[in-house]
Order: structure tokens, then sequence, then C-alpha cells
């Protein structure tokens, strides 16, 4: 199995961008020595608790100290963009890391970030936002002449350079020859529009991005909500894979769980508790999950079944959040492909604020990558190796 980090990240409201962007390059350090394959992350402009706007940013600057890791932004939201000027960003980045880059995008889920732009609170344009705002990011990408004026988004690329006379503040000139006068730069992606690697996140039941990963060979990720929408979630992907003339594979899949990982369970269990997990599910997470019912699909689960009002730290703990130690981790991995019916291939840990005191939560990220991971088999995935 692979281990990747999805950076949301859950910061303390409060927390300064500097501090948020230096303790994301400390984490994207130890993970990268742990053996993580991937470090993904979230796009937000406005949430409190999830605040980084420019994943590029963060990005560049993680490469620069990391050595194997991969990186995406998990998601860009298309909609939110103006698809031309994201297009360039993202084959620009794409070129710099070559293939430690891969894209993830998606529609958005946050009525503020809408109508900051612009655009309806209840996203009715999100979806075909998106649509339309890739089909210009892909025309862009392929270096070739296009006029598109779609919806919501119009752009053109010219044929030739610009004509002598045709800007009025140039006025008449002549190109001399052997001059290079606004030649245009290649700002695709590192192997072109079609070596380009894109994955999607998909957060409900039959979810459409899944749809539309299995559609076009994009990668799948899942927040886990539960045996069941896992699985519902993988039949979607797999019926569209299979659409196409595919096979699919659970190696391609991509899992974001909240994980914690001590010598034993107990220890593991108090610091979940009492450190950053346990602070952001308490303040931030367990509301928003309760009152969107997320948490059933774990009670589902879980032999032992409580009202969802009724859940607390100590169930979480239990029951949610891959806790334990190594062993006890390793069966709770178990049980959820049993329970989902398929092997996935990477279970990316959410990352918390530990910024005061960060030492027990990258120690929970190296027990992690190298005593739970390397002894949770998955066929097709990349071996997960530590740096001494």
């Amino acid at each position: 199995m692979e281990c990747g980090i999805f950076h949301t990240p859950y910061m303390r409201p409060g927390r300064k961008d500097k501090e948020t962007f230096e303790y994301s390059l400390l984490l994207a350090a130890a993970a990268d020595k742990f053996g993580y394959r991937d470090f993904m992350i979230g796009e937000h402009g406005m949430q409190a608790w999830e605040n980084i706007p420019n994943p590029e940013l963060l990005i560049v600057a993680a490469a620069q100290i990391t050595e194997r890791m991969r990186f995406a932004p998990m998601a860009h939201i298309v909609p939110l963009h103006n698809p031309s000027t994201l297009a360039i960003q993202v084959g620009y980045t794409s070129q710099l890391l070559e293939d430690r880059y891969f894209l993830g995008v998606g529609a958005g889920s946050w009525e503020n970030e809408a109508v900051l732009r612009g655009q309806p609170g209840d996203l009715s344009e999100a979806h075909p936002r998106l649509m339309e705002g890739l089909e210009v990011m892909d025309k862009v990408w392929r270096q070739e002449p296009f006029d598109f004026e779609g919806k919501y988004y119009k752009a053109a690329r010219l044929d030739s350079q610009i004509d002598p006379g045709s800007v009025a503040s140039h006025g008449e000139f002549k190109v001399k020859e052997g001059e290079e006068y606004h030649l245009t730069a290649d700002h695709s992606p590192h192997g072109g529009a079609d070596g380009l690697e894109i994955a999607v996140t998909g957060l409900s039941k039959n979810s459409p991005s899944h749809r539309l990963a299995g559609e076009r060979g994009w990668t799948p990720i899942s927040f886990y909500g539960g045996s069941a929408l896992l699985k519902s979630q993988w039949d979607t992907y797999s019926e569209a894979v299979r659409s196409i003339g595919g096979t699919p594979q659970g190696a391609n899949f991509k899992i974001a769980r909240d994980v914690y990982v001590a010598k034993t369970d107990e220890e593991a269990k108090e610091q979940a508790k009492n450190g950053a997990l346990g602070h952001a599910w308490k303040k931030y997470l367990m509301p928003v999950y309760q009152k969107y019912r997320i948490l059933q699909g774990f009670i589902d689960d879980a032999d032992k079944k409580v009202d969802i009002d009724d859940v607390d730290l100590d169930y979480l703990a239990d029951h949610v959040w891959l806790c334990g130690s190594p062993e006890t981790v390793i069966a709770k991995i178990e049980k959820t492909f049993e329970l989902a019916g398929f092997r996935y291939g990477q279970l990316a840990v959410n990352t918390h604020d530990a910024l005061d005191d960060p030492a027990p939560w990258v120690e929970s990220l190296r027990l992690f990558a190298t005593e739970v991971v390397p002894n949770v088999h998955v066929e097709g995935t990349h071996e997960t190796v530590a740096v001494n």
C-alpha cells in the first residue's frame, strides 16, 4: 500500500499565513523522509480552518527541500479561476517539478467562495463551470490556435504573432529578419496535455466526480465516510472505467482519512484526543459531520452503535479514526477493505494543527509509513521506503 498526505490543512483559526506555510514545509520534509508518495494541498481562500489560497506557492517551496515525494493542488476549484490563467499556472508548475507534480480539480462546495466571485450561492454554476473551464484549460495546453466562447468563459489563441500595427499603441512598424517579437511561451504541462495526471475528489454517494474520473482515466480520491459510501464510489468509478473498455484497479484509488499511530493503543488514543486531531474534531469537524450526517456511515460500520448526536472523542478514537498501535491500525484498514469489497491503493493522512508541539504528530506519521503501510499489501502500488 502507499501512504500520502492530504494537507487541507486543518489549522486553528487565527494562525498567520506564515505560520501555516512554515508548518507545512516541516510536514513535507518529514513525509518525504518517511517515504510518503504524495503530498496533496487543499485550496481555500476564505475558510479559517483551511487556509491555503495558492497551493503552488507551497508546492514549489516544498519541492526544494524534498527529494522524492510528488505534489498536487487538491484541488484547484476551477470555477473560481479564469481557466486560461489557471492553465498557465498549472503548466508552469508542472514543468518546474516534472514528474513530481499532478493536478487535482474540483467544482467547490462552499457557498461563500462562489459568492465572493459573483457566482450563485446555491452552487448551481459550479459543475458546468468546472467542465467548461477544463475544456478551456486543455485547449491552452495544446499550444494550438483556438477560438472558444462558452456560457461562462471566452478565450482564444492567435494563429500567429501580433501583426505589425494591430495594437494601436505600437503604431506602424516592420519586423526585420531575425527579430523575434511577441513569440508565445510554452507553458503546457511536463509531458504535454495528455501526459498530466489529473485527480478528482468525491464526497457523495455515487459521486459524479468518480464517474468523471473513470470516463477520463483520472485518479479518484475519496473522503472516507464509511464503507457503504466508499463502495458506492468504487462501483461508480468501476462502471465508468468499464464503459470505456478499461479494467478498474483498486491501486489507483486514494482515500483520505484521519490517522494517529503510537506504540500502544492507550498512548495513541490519549494523544489523539488531547492533541491536534481531537481539537479539530471538537471545534470544527464534529459539528459539520453531525449536521450533514456524514458520521452515520462510520456508526453503521462500528460494532457499537450510538445516536449520531452522542458521538464523542472516545467514540471517534475507537470507531472513526484510524487510531491505535501499528497492529490495531493495520486491522482497522483491513476491516475497511473487507466492508468496501476492494483494496484501495493509497491512504492519505489528513493533517492537523500540531504547530505548538509537532513531535508526537511527526512520530505518528513515521510509524504509519514505516510500521503500518509496509504491512498492508495492495497489488500494483509503489513500495514505501523510508530514508534513514
